[in-house]
């Protein structure tokens, strides 16, 4: 949105006002103190976002009865708008906008404004000095997400959060601010177990003693504890020697039982009825052989029948083989032939872009030219780097010839204007015109004096007209008021004397009568004797002293200005027509005097530019030579580059390039012609190979050749021949399989049948007969000695399940025979008794053994030595870690704080990147870095020394430069984001020095590029400065608080 007109009804010092201002770029608009520009400016930021209440009850108290407001046309896109806004004699704020026939009410024209609110257009669009110094304002949550980054991004807030907890862990092992930390629990509990130590040496005579006490006893139980085990032991002995006695016993008499009948171990236990089955099986055996032998000789009969040509037999598979390449022959026959005709295409192909590449291009040369991508990129880069030379040379002549041109007729108008004026010295002209301006100051100075004294002369003049002398006392008459005067002072002396030394009433007729005579002495003299002579004196004597001032500055004046003196007999005061007629003279020459001296500097600066130009193009002389230098050693480069590569040599890139694709669609159709060809000989070598197989396995088999067939034909007809004879041979394998499988029958029941045979004979053979009766007899004696064995077996179970419940007891079979069973009853009843005295002095002991130890843990509680001493260790084994893990979080966090400032180097937000850029313009390279501290809202600048300050350690003129960086930076954020508003700037730089100040107004001219900038300034040479640079200013005349502005 942009401002074409500015239309003020009446506001402030404004009434019917009709500014327009440009659309595009910058709008300088000037004049003197208290001319109307801050008015225009909140005029503008009225009519946009509303009049404020102060300003409105303001603006009615000084124009009662009429309304106040006006209307601004404005641009937004391609629409125009009317935007119109009033207060009415009550205060109340009127509005209407329109853009032809289209009305908006304020809430839609809010909508229109882009989002930027009221706050955010005061602070950043509109600047003067206060909006500018206002830290604050970019703080807010819009412009501070622009200024500050509305987030830190997941790297930001992990440096940050690392850095806080790293700090929040060292603080909560070692904080000296506040004394607390692990280290000072550690440290109070280390003097704690001190103390402790020192107090458990009393604790440990008495645990000794206890300590003893116990491992006497301890020692008397181990002794008790060893002979009731091997009273156990032997009670255990006797125990189970009586429950082994009854088995062992019975054992031996099976034992005795098993002896008596004949040993027959390897007989075999189910041999009966494995005997019967063997029988039944060679019966069958024999039957299955003589069938077996019947049908072979028949398929034997019938495999003589069928049996055909050997060789074609032998070579079946290598004939099927090629048989089965019959499609691939085919094809390799029909590719030959399309092989051919593309060879001979391509040739032709070839052959003609050969020729149309000229003279000189043979298959060789096409051969040898490299045709890489790695050759190509070469090609392009050494062309875009020529290119690029000469299309800098080419800029650098239109800039260095444009800057010439205008340099030289700068000058020349520059010199023209010299020979005009008829000055030799611009320095000298310059020191004349100073001079002759401080002397027509002089002369106004003087004129104002000479008025003064004028109107004093005439003042003192009309005075001593008016005053009037009386007369004065004679001598006689002075002398007789003296006497009078003194006789009333000796009779008030008289009085008060005689009134103490005598009466009262004498006393107070004399200090009456004195007191008579010196009132009428003082009435006399006050009555005829007044100051009007020695006023008249005075004012005389003044008139003479200002007569004389007044010719000293008439002498001057005739010096300096020219004009004839006037002496005191002739002196008449100047009428008024005169007075003016002389000031407007006097005006004019200092305008003329003054306009001559801004003539002169205006031609010294351009003197300057002039000098700095020549600089320029000296440098730029220089630059062209380095250019051409570069142009010609790209050319070289290029050259050899096309030399290398196998093209014809020439400077033009463009020619270069269709050599190269003409070469390079050659060398593919070459490419494809060799391969073409190559593919044909493999084509015609394959069926070659393929001819010579067939012709060798048609000798092998025997078959008759047919002239005039193809190879693919030829298969053909051997397939056919192929089928008949696997026809017939299908039959002579079945029936050799047939024959071989009733061939392996046979033998198999042979052998079974002779296995049976064997199997039958072992088995009598084991079993000790030779006869199925003698079997019968050795089966029954067999069964019976089974089953001693099996209750031999039980037995010697049950005597191992005794043995496993007593492993540590041993018995031999002498104590079994030597067993006596009463002896060994009353040897049991006797251990018994013993057990029982052991197992109670056990039980009492233990006891005594409890209380003591019970002692020793009350004791123990208090914390032993050794444990106090290994507590100790302990903690000073956490004081040594805590410190470690101290010293590492302050490595970690030093490295934290280098990262987070490397961050912070890096990832800055880009609109302080940008207000950067304008600081480092704004301060002629003294600053060159904004940045924010991470996760703050705080502002740092760093100095081309790399010194960083805060905006408190700032000038006030760097203040405002820094501040007016932030601003432009998010005028042009907001302008990427499409929010487009006229921008308003309030004389901002005049705590600017002139370098800085000269440095702001270039930068605010490149700021200006393609937005709407409103420039208000009072000030002169800052006008002067714009306008060297092409900016026509709107002058403002002066006004006085009581007038209002009118338009024209």
């Amino acid at each position: 949105m942009r401002i074409t007109d500015i239309m003020i009804d009446r506001y402030g010092v404004w009434s019917d006002l009709l500014l327009p201002v440009n659309n595009e770029g910058i709008t300088l608009i000037h004049g003197p103190n208290e001319a109307g520009k801050s008015t225009l400016m909140r005029f503008v930021r009225g009519i946009l976002y509303g009049f404020p209440a102060v300003g409105v009850s303001r603006d009615l108290s000084n124009d009662s009865g009429h309304s106040t407001g006006g209307s601004l046309r404005l641009t937004n896109g391609r629409q125009a708008l009317e935007v119109t806004r009033t207060i009415d004699e009550h205060g109340r704020q009127l509005f209407r906008a329109a853009a032809g026939t289209k009305s908006y009410n304020e809430p839609e024209f809010a909508q229109l404004l882009e989002d930027v609110d009221a706050e955010v257009y005061r602070t950043i669009y509109t600047l003067g000095l206060k909006e500018l110094r206002e830290l604050s304002t970019l703080q807010s949550d819009q412009v501070g997400a622009q200024i500050y980054g509305s987030t830190l991004g997941l790297i930001g807030q992990r440096l940050l959060k690392a850095e806080r907890k790293t700090k929040d862990l060292s603080r909560h092992l070692y904080d000296p601010d506040s004394s607390t930390g692990k280290l000072f629990d550690l440290s109070g509990e280390y003097h704690s177990v001190t103390q402790a130590i020192r107090k458990a040496d009393r604790v440990m005579d008495r645990y000794q003693s206890q300590l003893d006490e116990l491992k006497r006893l301890e020692q008397k139980q181990h002794h008790r504890r060893t002979r009731l085990q091997q009273l156990k032991r032997e009670q255990g002995h006797h125990h189970y020697l009586q429950r082994v006695y009854t088995p062992w016993k019975r054992m031996q008499e099976l034992e005795r039982d098993r002896a008596k009948l004949p040993d027959l171990q390897d007989f075999p236990a189910h041999s009966a009825s494995r005997l019967a089955e063997l029988s039944a099986d060679l019966d069958k055996a024999r039957k299955t052989t003589k069938q077996l032998r019947q049908q072979k000789l028949g398929l034997k009969k019938e495999f003589e029948q069928h049996q055909g040509s050997r060789s074609l037999r032998d070579h079946a598979s290598g004939v099927r083989a090629l048989i089965d390449l019959r499609k691939l022959v085919d094809s390799a026959e029909k590719h030959l032939a399309a092989g051919s005709a593309d060879v001979a295409l391509l040739k032709s192909e070839l052959d003609d872009k050969l020729s149309t590449m000229g003279s000189g291009w043979t298959i060789n040369r096409l051969a040898n030219i490299d045709c890489s991508p790695e050759s190509q990129l070469r090609l392009s880069n050494s062309a875009r780097t020529y290119q690029t030379a000469l299309s800098r040379r080419s800029r650098h002549r239109r800039k260095y010839r444009r800057v010439s041109d205008a340099h030289h007729q700068r000058q020349t108008e520059w010199q023209d204007r010299l020979r005009r004026l008829g000055i030799s010295s611009l320095d000298d002209a310059i020191k004349a015109a100073e001079k002759r301006i401080a002397e027509l100051e002089n002369v106004a100075r003087l004129r104002v004096r000479e008025a003064e004294l004028e109107q004093h002369l005439r003042s003192s003049q009309e005075l001593l007209d008016k005053t009037s002398l009386q007369r004065e006392l004679p001598w006689w008459a002075q002398t007789t008021l003296t006497m009078f005067a003194m006789a009333g002072g000796f009779l008030v002396l008289a009085g008060l004397v005689r009134g103490i030394q005598t009466g009262w009433i004498i006393g107070l007729i004399y200090l009456l009568t004195g007191m008579m005579g010196g009132a009428l002495a003082w009435a006399l003299r006050a009555h005829f004797e007044s100051d009007d002579h020695q006023l008249k004196r005075r004012i005389r004597r003044e008139m003479e002293e200002s007569e004389r001032e007044l010719l000293s500055l008439q002498r001057q004046l005739t010096h300096l200005y020219g004009q004839p003196q006037r002496n005191g007999a002739n002196r008449t005061p100047l009428r008024a027509a005169e007075r003016h007629a002389v000031h407007q003279s006097q005006g004019e020459l200092v305008r003329q005097a003054t306009q001559h001296l801004t003539d002169l500097q205006t031609l010294k600066r351009t003197e300057e530019r002039l000098i700095k130009t020549r600089k320029t193009l000296s440098i730029q002389r220089e630059k062209r030579a380095a250019h051409q230098k570069d142009v010609s050693a790209t050319r070289s480069a290029w050259c050899d580059l096309l030399k290398q590569l196998g093209l014809p040599e020439t400077v033009r890139t463009r020619e270069a390039t269709i050599h190269w694709q003409q070469a390079l669609d050659a060398q593919q159709t070459w490419r494809q012609w060799q391969a073409a060809r190559e593919d044909a000989k493999r084509s015609e070598d394959l069926l070659a190979q393929f001819r010579e197989q067939m012709e060798l396995v048609a000798g092998r088999i025997s078959v008759k050749r047919v002239d005039g067939l193809s190879l693919s034909k030829t298969l053909d007809h051997w397939a056919s021949h192929l089928n008949d004879f696997e026809h017939s041979y299908s039959k002579y394998q079945n029936a050799r399989q047939e024959l071989r499988q009733i061939s392996r029958k046979l033998e198999n029941a042979q052998a079974q049948e002779d296995r049976i045979r064997q199997e039958r004979e072992a088995l009598l053979q084991r079993a000790g007969v030779t006869t199925h009766e003698g079997f019968q007899q050795a089966l029954v004696h067999y069964q019976r000695h089974q089953e001693l064995n099996g209750l031999i077996v039980d037995l010697q179970d049950q005597l191992a399940a005794l043995g496993r419940e007593e492993p540590n007891l041993a018995i031999v079979e002498e104590d079994l025979r030597a067993y006596d069973a009463s002896g060994n009853r009353e040897r049991m009843e006797m251990f018994g008794l013993e057990i029982e005295d052991l197992e109670r002095e056990l039980a009492e002991t233990q006891e005594l053994i409890g209380r003591i130890r019970q002692t020793l843990t009350n004791l123990e509680s208090d914390a032993t030595e050794d444990d106090l001493k290994l507590q100790r260790q302990q903690i000073i084994d956490q004081a040594a870690a805590t410190l470690s893990d101290y010293r590492a979080g302050e490595i970690a966090q030093s490295a934290l704080q280098r990262m987070t400032a490397e961050f912070e180097e890096r990832y800055q937000p880009a609109t302080l990147a940008r207000a950067s850029e304008y600081l480092e313009k704004l301060t002629v390279g003294r600053y060159d870095q904004i940045r924010t501290p991470l996760g703050s809202r705080d502002l740092l600048i760093r100095e081309r020394t790399g010194e960083l300050r805060g905006v408190h350690q700032l000038s006030d003129g760097t203040r405002e430069q820094l501040f007016l960086s932030i601003r432009l930076a998010l005028i042009d954020t907001f302008s990427d984001e499409g929010i487009e508003m006229p921008v308003v700037f309030d004389d901002l730089f005049v705590n600017f020095d002139q370098e800085r100040t000269e440095a702001a107004v270039e930068t605010i001219l490149d700021f200006a590029g393609g937005r709407q900038v409103l420039f208000f300034t009072c000030h002169a040479h800052l006008a002067n400065m714009f306008t060297d640079r092409g900016v026509e200013p709107i002058w403002l005349p002066s006004i006085s608080r009581q007038t209002t502005r009118q338009a024209g």
